[in-house]
């Protein structure tokens, strides 16, 4: 097989680059940058109230009860909206909401047997479970982005449950819930 020529090679990478900026624009069109954007603010809230309530104050358990709720009723209305605009012949707007609802039962349900023994624990597993969600879904989607952000993420959360316990709710108020709101707003900006 001979080596490209200097202008295939050029309209290789050109094609390259416009199948980059393609796949950029319909993950800024999808829904992917609201959802980052509402759950960053759900965590912006929940971790942030939870710092200032107490993680094991009764009160912050309702909190967060109520901005989950919201947070999945945004996420519904996001989906729900997008999907009567976009129809994927795959359903994979379908699969990946079955994808989270599966994900929430199992994550609830080793969570209940692990038992965890304060509210920074209960925080520390849900936060990896979400982020081994984003993980999952950036792999089977083959985002690299959306891989990146949940390691990341998972580096934040890692750090501050080590490093800084007395601190990992406003630490994760700030970075993780912080990194996703910036996460979906670069992208709503960038990739149109």
């Amino acid at each position: 097989m001979d080596a490209p020529s200097p202008q295939e090679a050029k309209e290789a990478l050109a094609l390259i680059e416009e199948t980059t900026r393609r796949m950029r624009r319909a993950v800024a069109h999808g829904g992917a940058p609201y959802f980052l954007i509402i759950w960053g603010v759900v965590w912006l809230l929940g971790f942030g109230g939870a710092h200032f309530i107490g993680p094991n104050n009764a009160h912050t358990g309702w909190l967060w009860a109520i901005l989950d709720t919201l947070g999945v009723l945004a996420s519904f209305g996001v989906g729900w909206r997008l999907g009567r605009r976009v129809r994927s012949r795959n359903g994979g707007g379908a699969l990946l909401g079955a994808f989270w609802l599966a994900w929430v039962f199992y994550a609830a349900l080793i969570i209940a047997f692990a038992r965890p023994q304060s509210g920074d624990q209960l925080s520390l597993l849900i936060s990896l479970f979400a982020m081994m969600g984003y993980v999952t879904t950036g792999l089977l989607y083959r985002s690299t982005f959306i891989t990146t952000l949940g390691m990341v993420v998972t580096l934040f959360i890692l750090a501050g449950y080590l490093l800084f316990l007395p601190y990992f709710n406003l630490w994760m108020a700030f970075l993780g819930g912080g990194s996703l709101i910036v996460a979906g707003v670069y992208v709503l900006q960038t990739w149109r």
